[in-house]
């Protein structure tokens, strides 16, 4: 009786530790995907923020210094 509660302890550990595998394989999958269209937006942003602010420099602030 405590054999058959010993390796149906140690099955679920087995099977729990395949499943923090599989999820930790996802979540890097994810986060890679994430980071390739992270690094993507930021390529096409660049150009247009800084034209943006070479356009708009000094138009609408606030002067605290006057």
């Amino acid at each position: 009786m405590l054999t058959h509660i010993a390796a149906l302890f140690s099955t679920a550990a087995l099977g729990f530790l395949a499943w923090i595998a599989v999820t930790v394989v996802d979540l890097k999958t994810d986060t890679a995907v994430i980071s390739t269209k992270v690094e993507a937006n930021h390529k096409m942003l660049t150009p247009l923020w800084e034209d943006f602010l070479r356009t708009h420099r000094n138009d609408n602030l606030a002067w605290f210094d006057r």
